[in-house]
C-alpha cells in the first residue's frame, strides 16, 4: 500500500472515531425521554422489592396471608391437624413468630388453627354456628374493628347460624353493638341494612337498642337514617319508646332533613310524656317558618307563655319574620307591642324586619312611624333601617322623603356605605335630578371610608347620558380606574347610547374600540344600540358592514330582533336594496321565522314600497323560509290594488314556489 493510501486510511479511521461519538449523542439525544422512563420504572421496581415484606417460613406466610384477608390470629381454637409436619411446627416458634411482625414481648400461644383456617383467614361454619365462639368474638372486634366484625357477622349468617335460639340478652348485646359500632364509624348504611335483616328474620329489636341508634344518628348528623330507624320500629308494629329525648331527637332529625311534614307529630307525642322544652318549641318554630305558618307559630308563642318557658328576642324575631312575609302586618304590630312589654326582647332588628314589611306595601308613613317609636324607646337605627327608609321611599318615587331621611343622617351623623349612597343616587336618577344625584356622588367621592362601585357608576353615567351632558358621563369614566374599578359592559353601553343621543358615531366608535381593549364582550344591547346610531347618523353602510363582522368575531349570536331591527332602519331610510341584502343575510346565519317577515311587509306597504316587499317574499320563497300566508296575500291584494302587474306577478310566483294557495284576480 502505497503512502498515500496509508495517510487516507488514517484520514478515514481518524474521521470514523470522531463520527461515532457524536452519531451516539445524537441517539441518546433522540431517546432521552425513552431513557429517563426505563429509569424510573427501574428505580420503582428496586424500591417495590426492598418494600415486600420478607418471611422466612411457610408458617409466617401463612400468618400475613390470613393478616391480610383482615382475620385475627385467634378465630380458631380448634386443635392443629396431625398431618402438619414437625418442621412446619418447627418454623412456628417464637422467633420466627416476631419476625412475622408480632411483638417480642408478647408470647405467641402455640398455633391451634385449622389447616383451612390458617391458609383462608376464615373459621370452620361449624364454629360460625356456635353462639359461645362466635358472640364473644364480634363483640371484642366492634370495640376496635368493627368492618371486621360485620363481615364475620354475615359470614354467619350465611353458615345458617339461627339468632333465634340465641340467648336474648347475649343477642341483644351483640346487635347492640354491631349497630352502634356502624354509626360510630359513619357507616349507618351498615347499619340499617343489619336492623332491616333483623326484620326480616322476625327477631326482636328492643327499645335500647332503638334508642341508642337513633341518638347516635342524631349526633353524627344521620338525620335521613335516624327518621328511618322511626319508621322501621312503626313497621315492625312496635311504638317508639317513651323517652322524651328520642322524641326530640327525631323532632330534630325531621328538621334538619326537610321532612316537615313529620314534625308536627313527633312534637304531639312528645307532648303526651311531657312539657317539651325551649329547644324542642325552637325546632317547630324553625318547621313552622319555613312552612310560612304564621298561625302555628303564633300557638306555639301562647304555649309557650303558658308553660312558664322563656320566649326570647330571637324567637320573637323569627315568629315576626314569618307574619311580615306573609303579609300579616296587623298580626305582626300586636306582636310587636306585646314584645314591647317585655324589657331587652325588641331590638334594631324586630324594628327592622316589621319596617321592611311596611316598605313593601307602600306604607312609607307607617314605616317612619316605627322609625320614630324605635327611637322614643332608646333604639339606635342602623344603617340598615335608614336603608329601608331610603329604599322604601325611592321605589314609592317620594323622593323628598329619601332627601329627609339622608339630611336626618348626615345631622346625626350616621355612618354611610356604598349600598346607602347608591340608593339615594338612584332616586335623585329616577326622578331626573341629577344635579342632586352628582351631589351626592360627590360627598360619596370625599368619604374615606367609603368608595363608590360599579352599580354607581353605571346609574349616573345612565343619568347623565340621558340629559345629554355625554361630557360629564366620560368625565366619569376617567375617574374609575383611579379607584381600582374598571368599566363593565352595562356602563360602555350606556356611554354608547349617550353618543347615538348626540349623534356622535366617531365617539361611539372610539368608545366601542376601548370597549374591546378592555376585554368587555360586546352583546347583543351593544349592537342594537350601535344599530341605531348608525341609522340615526344615516351611516347604513357601517351597521351592515358591523352585523357582518363583529358579532362573528366576538362569538356573540346575534338575535333575530337586530336583523329586524336593521332591516326597519333600511326601509324607513328608503334603502330597499341594502334592506334585502340584509334580510338574505339572516338566511345564512339563522332562519327567520314568519313574525319578521309579517312586520317587514307590513312597514313596505305601509310606506308604498311594494317592489321591496316582494323581493323579500322572493327571497323567503327561495330559501324555503317560514311566510304566513295571510301576509302574502295582503302583499298581493295591495300590489293588485296599486296596479303594480310586475310586483303582483313576483308575488304570485313566490306563493307558488311556497306552495301557498291564490286568489281570483
Amino acid at each position: 500500500m502505497s503512502t498515500i493510501q496509508q495517510t487516507e486510511t488514517m484520514m478515514s479511521l481518524e474521521t470514523f472515531d470522531k463520527a461515532v461519538p457524536d452519531v451516539m449523542l445524537q441517539i441518546i439525544y433522540a431517546m432521552r425521554f425513552e431513557i429517563i422512563f426505563a429509569g424510573g420504572f427501574l428505580l420503582l421496581w428496586v424500591m417495590g422489592q426492598c418494600a415486600r415484606p420478607r418471611q422466612s417460613s411457610s408458617a409466617a406466610r401463612a400468618a400475613y396471608k390470613t393478616k391480610q384477608l383482615g382475620m385475627d390470629d385467634d378465630f380458631d381454637s380448634a386443635p392443629r391437624p396431625k398431618s402438619l409436619s414437625s418442621a412446619r411446627a418447627r418454623n412456628a416458634t417464637p422467633a420466627n413468630t416476631s419476625e412475622s411482625g408480632i411483638s417480642a414481648q408478647r408470647q405467641s400461644p402455640p398455633i391451634q388453627k385449622d389447616l383451612v383456617a390458617l391458609i383462608h383467614g376464615q373459621p370452620e361454619p361449624c364454629q360460625l354456628r356456635d353462639v359461645s365462639w362466635l358472640f364473644p368474638k364480634l363483640i371484642q372486634l366492634c370495640q376496635t374493628q368493627a368492618q371486621r366484625a360485620v363481615f364475620l357477622y354475615h359470614s354467619a349468617l350465611d353458615a345458617n347460624l339461627d339468632l333465634n335460639k340465641a340467648p336474648e340478652q347475649e343477642r341483644e348485646q351483640l346487635i347492640l353493638a354491631l349497630v352502634t359500632s356502624m354509626i360510630r364509624m359513619s357507616l349507618t348504611p351498615e347499619a340499617m341494612k343489619i336492623l332491616r335483616d333483623l326484620q326480616k328474620r322476625e327477631i326482636p329489636i328492643s327499645h335500647g337498642i332503638i334508642t341508642s341508634c337513633i341518638k347516635l344518628c342524631t349526633s353524627k348528623h344521620s338525620f335521613k337514617e335516624c327518621i328511618a330507624i322511626a319508621d322501621l320500629v312503626t313497621d315492625m308494629g312496635k311504638e317508639l319508646a317513651s323517652d322524651k329525648s328520642v322524641l326530640s331527637c327525631l323532632l330534630f332529625s325531621a328538621l334538619e332533613s326537610g321532612a316537615y311534614h313529620r314534625c308536627q307529630g313527633f312534637f304531639i307525642e312528645l307532648r303526651k310524656i311531657g312539657a317539651p322544652t325551649q329547644k324542642d318549641f325552637w325546632n317547630m318554630i324553625r318547621c313552622g317558618s319555613h312552612q310560612c305558618d304564621w298561625r302555628l307559630l303564633l300557638n306555639l308563642i301562647q304555649e309557650m307563655r303558658a308553660l312558664g318557658i322563656e320566649v326570647d328576642n330571637v324567637i320573637y324575631n323569627t315568629v315576626l319574620a314569618t307574619c311580615v312575609s306573609a303579609n300579616q302586618m296587623g298580626e305582626a304590630q300586636v306582636l310587636l307591642d306585646e314584645m314591647a312589654k317585655s324589657e331587652g326582647v325588641a331590638d334594631v332588628i324586630t324594628y327592622n324586619t316589621l319596617m321592611k314589611g311596611y316598605s313593601k306595601i307602600g306604607k312609607m308613613d307607617c314605616c317612619f312611624k316605627l322609625y320614630e317609636l324605635m327611637r322614643e324607646r332608646g333604639i339606635i337605627p342602623s344603617q340598615v333601617t335608614y336603608g329601608i327608609l331610603l329604599d322604601g321611599y325611592i321605589s314609592d318615587n317620594e323622593i323628598d322623603g329619601a332627601a329627609k331621611v339622608f339630611d336626618i343622617m348626615t345631622e346625626e351623623g350616621c355612618p354611610m356605605n356604598t349600598v346607602l349612597y347608591t340608593t339615594l343616587i338612584k332616586g335623585f336618577a329616577r326622578e331626573g335630578k341629577v344635579d342632586e344625584a352628582m351631589r351626592v356622588y360627590g360627598k360619596m367621592s370625599g368619604d374615606k371610608h367609603v368608595a363608590p362601585d360599579l352599580i354607581t357608576f353605571s346609574i349616573l353615567s345612565k343619568a347623565n347620558c340621558d340629559v345629554g351632558r355625554l361630557e360629564v358621563a366620560l368625565a366619569l369614566l376617567n375617574d374609575m380606574p383611579k379607584i381600582g374599578l374598571h368599566p363593565d359592559e352595562v356602563i360602555f353601553n350606556n356611554l354608547l347610547a349617550g353618543c347615538a343621543k348626540d349623534m356622535r358615531a366617531d365617539l361611539a366608535k372610539e368608545l366601542y374600540d376601548k370597549m374591546i381593549q378592555s376585554n368587555v364582550k360586546p352583546s347583543n344591547a351593544t349592537f342594537s344600540i350601535m344599530i341605531r346610531l348608525y341609522s340615526q347618523c344615516k351611516m347604513l353602510d357601517e351597521a351592515v358592514d358591523m352585523v357582518r363582522i363583529e358579532p362573528k368575531k366576538h362569538r356573540v349570536a346575534l338575535e333575530p330582533r337586530l336583523f329586524s331591527q336593521l332591516i326597519q332602519c333600511c326601509i324607513r331610510a328608503r334603502q330597499g336594496r341594502r334592506a334585502v341584502d340584509v334580510y338574505e343575510l339572516v338566511y345564512h346565519l339563522s332562519k327567520p321565522d314568519a313574525g319578521m317577515l309579517n312586520s317587514i311587509i307590513g312597514m313596505c306597504v305601509k310606506l308604498n314600497m311594494l317592489d321591496t316587499a316582494a323581493e323579500f317574499l322572493e327571497v323567503a320563497a327561495k330559501h324555503g323560509g317560514s311566510v304566513d300566508v295571510a301576509d302574502a296575500k295582503f302583499l298581493l291584494e295591495a300590489a293588485c290594488r296599486k296596479k303594480k302587474t310586475v310586483c303582483a306577478d313576483s308575488v304570485v310566483a313566490s306563493m307558488r314556489a311556497l306552495g301557498m294557495p291564490l286568489l281570483d284576480h
